[in-house]
């Protein structure tokens, strides 16, 4: 989903464009950004492809199920586009017949990706790299009968401060 509609309620037209960056990486990935949980540190898939990006290796994000017979440029191009098209900054994204034209190879895909630094002071990354912190450290701590999360996130845009709160409660049913 959008940053400017999940975190305000803006639904922009370039909303979807986001989304089918999204799907994009999704596809040639294998993987859902919203289930996926890398072990170096990203909070997600969109995470990963930022920071394989910034170190040229997009081809570890590829799934190794599309065989060895794939055709990296037009794989790496699909990375590229699906980056930015997922950028923070709806102002940011291309439209969609600029992205047809990108993907037919009639324009060149601009160098105006997003870095991983720009998700890293993001509130939604934040959120869920402490939820996947507090998520490990239960994990560890062995079951418990009952444990709650209050999750917070407040953000400000045009002078307005929004804040939302919402409770997560994981509790075990002992089956035995």
């Amino acid at each position: 989903m959008a940053p400017e509609y999940a975190l305000w309620g803006y639904l922009t037209d370039k909303a979807d464009v986001y989304s089918f960056g999204v799907v994009a990486l999704e596809i040639v990935s294998g993987k859902s950004n919203n289930n996926y949980l890398p072990d170096d540190g990203s909070v997600c898939l969109l995470d990963r492809a930022c920071q394989l990006n910034q170190t040229r290796n997009l081809m570890e994000l590829i799934d190794e199920r599309l065989g060895p017979d794939l055709n990296k440029m037009e794989v790496e191009k699909v990375v590229k586009i699906g980056l930015l098209c997922s950028n923070a900054s709806p102002t940011l994204r291309p439209t969609m017949s600029e992205v047809v034209n990108m993907l037919e190879g009639h324009a060149d895909i601009p160098d105006v990706i997003p870095e991983p630094s720009t998700y890293n002071d993001d509130l939604r990354f934040k959120a869920l790299r402490n939820l996947h912190q507090y998520q490990s450290k239960q994990s560890l701590s062995g079951n418990q009968s009952q444990s709650s999360m209050t999750h917070t996130f407040t953000s400000a845009s045009g002078g307005n401060t929004h804040t939302t709160s919402y409770i997560e409660d994981h509790s075990s049913v002992d089956s035995s």
